[in-house]
Protein backbone atom coordinates (compact mmCIF):
# COMPACT_ATOMS: atom_id res chain seq x y z
CA UNK A 1 0.00 0.00 0.00
CA UNK A 2 1.50 3.33 -0.96
CA UNK A 3 1.62 6.29 1.39
CA UNK A 4 -0.90 8.08 -0.78
CA UNK A 5 -3.45 5.24 -0.55
CA UNK A 6 -2.86 4.97 3.19
CA UNK A 7 -3.54 8.70 3.60
CA UNK A 8 -6.83 8.40 1.65
CA UNK A 9 -7.86 5.45 3.80
CA UNK A 10 -7.14 7.44 6.97
CA UNK A 11 -9.18 10.37 5.65
CA UNK A 12 -12.11 8.07 4.85
CA UNK A 13 -11.94 6.43 8.28
CA UNK A 14 -11.74 9.83 9.95
CA UNK A 15 -14.78 11.04 7.97
CA UNK A 16 -16.69 7.87 8.86
CA UNK A 17 -15.89 8.23 12.56
CA UNK A 18 -16.98 11.87 12.45
CA UNK A 19 -20.31 10.92 10.85
CA UNK A 20 -20.79 8.17 13.43
CA UNK A 21 -20.18 10.61 16.33
CA UNK A 22 -22.79 12.97 14.83
CA UNK A 23 -25.38 10.21 14.41
CA UNK A 24 -24.89 10.10 10.63
CA UNK A 25 -26.71 13.43 10.34
CA UNK A 26 -30.00 11.70 11.25
CA UNK A 27 -29.89 11.58 15.07
CA UNK A 28 -29.11 7.85 15.08
CA UNK A 29 -27.49 6.82 18.38
CA UNK A 30 -27.54 3.84 20.72
CA UNK A 31 -29.55 4.59 23.85
CA UNK A 32 -27.60 2.91 26.66
CA UNK A 33 -29.68 4.61 29.36
CA UNK A 34 -32.97 3.02 28.27
CA UNK A 35 -31.43 -0.03 26.56
CA UNK A 36 -31.32 -3.56 27.96
CA UNK A 37 -28.05 -4.87 26.46
CA UNK A 38 -26.16 -2.29 24.38
CA UNK A 39 -28.95 0.17 23.56
CA UNK A 40 -29.27 -0.70 19.85
CA UNK A 41 -33.02 -1.46 19.96
CA UNK A 42 -33.74 1.54 22.21
CA UNK A 43 -31.67 3.80 19.93
CA UNK A 44 -33.43 2.56 16.81
CA UNK A 45 -36.80 2.98 18.54
CA UNK A 46 -35.90 6.56 19.47
CA UNK A 47 -34.78 7.19 15.91
CA UNK A 48 -37.97 5.76 14.43
CA UNK A 49 -40.14 7.49 17.05
CA UNK A 50 -41.67 4.31 18.48
CA UNK A 51 -41.88 2.63 21.88
CA UNK A 52 -38.78 0.69 22.92
CA UNK A 53 -40.71 -2.47 23.71
CA UNK A 54 -42.14 -2.58 20.17
CA UNK A 55 -38.64 -2.49 18.67
CA UNK A 56 -37.52 -5.25 21.05
CA UNK A 57 -40.52 -7.42 20.05
CA UNK A 58 -39.69 -6.82 16.37
CA UNK A 59 -36.06 -7.78 17.00
CA UNK A 60 -37.00 -10.97 18.87
CA UNK A 61 -39.54 -11.95 16.19
CA UNK A 62 -36.93 -11.42 13.48
CA UNK A 63 -34.44 -13.42 15.53
CA UNK A 64 -36.81 -16.39 15.42
CA UNK A 65 -37.38 -15.92 11.68
CA UNK A 66 -33.85 -15.30 10.40
CA UNK A 67 -31.86 -16.61 13.38
CA UNK A 68 -28.18 -15.78 13.56
CA UNK A 69 -28.51 -12.97 11.04
CA UNK A 70 -30.17 -10.81 13.72
CA UNK A 71 -27.35 -11.60 16.14
CA UNK A 72 -24.83 -10.32 13.58
CA UNK A 73 -27.06 -7.33 12.77
CA UNK A 74 -27.14 -6.45 16.48
CA UNK A 75 -23.34 -6.70 16.69
CA UNK A 76 -23.07 -4.49 13.60
CA UNK A 77 -25.38 -1.99 15.32
CA UNK A 78 -23.10 -1.95 18.37
CA UNK A 79 -20.08 -1.29 16.15
CA UNK A 80 -21.62 1.14 13.63
CA UNK A 81 -23.95 3.19 15.85
CA UNK A 82 -22.32 5.53 18.35
CA UNK A 83 -23.48 5.80 21.95
CA UNK A 84 -25.56 8.93 22.50
CA UNK A 85 -23.40 11.70 24.01
CA UNK A 86 -24.42 13.03 27.44
CA UNK A 87 -24.73 16.62 26.18
CA UNK A 88 -26.61 15.79 22.99
CA UNK A 89 -28.85 18.20 21.12
CA UNK A 90 -30.70 16.63 18.17
CA UNK A 91 -30.10 18.00 14.68
CA UNK A 92 -33.12 19.82 13.34
CA UNK A 93 -34.44 20.67 9.89
CA UNK A 94 -37.18 23.00 8.69
CA UNK A 95 -40.55 21.39 7.93
CA UNK A 96 -42.38 23.38 5.25
CA UNK A 97 -45.79 21.87 6.02
CA UNK A 98 -45.70 22.64 9.74
CA UNK A 99 -43.65 25.80 9.21
CA UNK A 100 -41.43 24.88 12.13
CA UNK A 101 -38.27 22.92 12.88
CA UNK A 102 -38.30 19.21 13.74
CA UNK A 103 -35.74 16.53 14.52
CA UNK A 104 -34.05 14.82 11.60
CA UNK A 105 -34.88 11.14 11.26
CA UNK A 106 -34.61 8.56 8.53
CA UNK A 107 -38.24 8.74 7.40
CA UNK A 108 -38.89 12.48 7.73
CA UNK A 109 -36.93 13.87 4.83
CA UNK A 110 -37.53 17.31 3.46
CA UNK A 111 -39.44 17.29 0.20
CA UNK A 112 -37.37 16.92 -2.97
CA UNK A 113 -36.04 20.14 -4.49
CA UNK A 114 -38.42 20.13 -7.51
CA UNK A 115 -41.45 19.81 -5.23
CA UNK A 116 -40.18 22.54 -2.88
CA UNK A 117 -39.63 24.76 -5.93
CA UNK A 118 -43.16 24.03 -7.18
CA UNK A 119 -44.63 24.92 -3.77
CA UNK A 120 -42.57 28.12 -3.64
CA UNK A 121 -43.84 29.06 -7.12
CA UNK A 122 -47.43 28.41 -6.03
CA UNK A 123 -46.98 30.64 -2.98
CA UNK A 124 -45.33 33.34 -5.09
CA UNK A 125 -48.14 33.16 -7.68
CA UNK A 126 -50.77 33.48 -4.94
CA UNK A 127 -48.92 36.47 -3.48
CA UNK A 128 -48.67 38.11 -6.90
CA UNK A 129 -52.41 37.58 -7.48
CA UNK A 130 -53.17 39.28 -4.15
CA UNK A 131 -50.89 42.19 -5.06
CA UNK A 132 -52.58 42.52 -8.46
CA UNK A 133 -56.01 42.57 -6.76
CA UNK A 134 -54.81 45.28 -4.37
CA UNK A 135 -53.39 47.34 -7.25
CA UNK A 136 -56.64 46.99 -9.18
CA UNK A 137 -58.59 48.15 -6.13
CA UNK A 138 -56.28 51.07 -5.34
CA UNK A 139 -56.37 52.33 -8.94
CA UNK A 140 -60.15 51.94 -9.25
CA UNK A 141 -62.82 54.55 -8.68
CA UNK A 142 -64.21 52.32 -5.92
CA UNK A 143 -61.09 53.04 -3.82
CA UNK A 144 -61.61 56.81 -4.19
CA UNK A 145 -65.26 56.42 -3.22
CA UNK A 146 -64.43 54.24 -0.17
CA UNK A 147 -61.75 56.73 0.89
CA UNK A 148 -64.17 59.66 0.59
CA UNK A 149 -66.74 57.81 2.73
CA UNK A 150 -64.07 56.98 5.31
CA UNK A 151 -63.06 60.65 5.53
CA UNK A 152 -66.72 61.66 5.92
CA UNK A 153 -67.13 59.16 8.78
CA UNK A 154 -64.07 60.59 10.54
CA UNK A 155 -65.25 64.13 10.09
CA UNK A 156 -68.83 63.30 11.06
CA UNK A 157 -67.95 61.59 14.36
Amino acid sequence: MSGRDDNGFKKNMSAMKSKKRRGYGRNLFRNKRDGKIAGVCAGLADHLNMDHWIMRVIFIALFFVVGPLMFWAYLAGIILIAKRPAAWEPEREYDEERQSYREKTVFKHAKPAPERLRLAREKMDATLRRIEEMERYVTSSRYDLDRAFAEMEKGGS
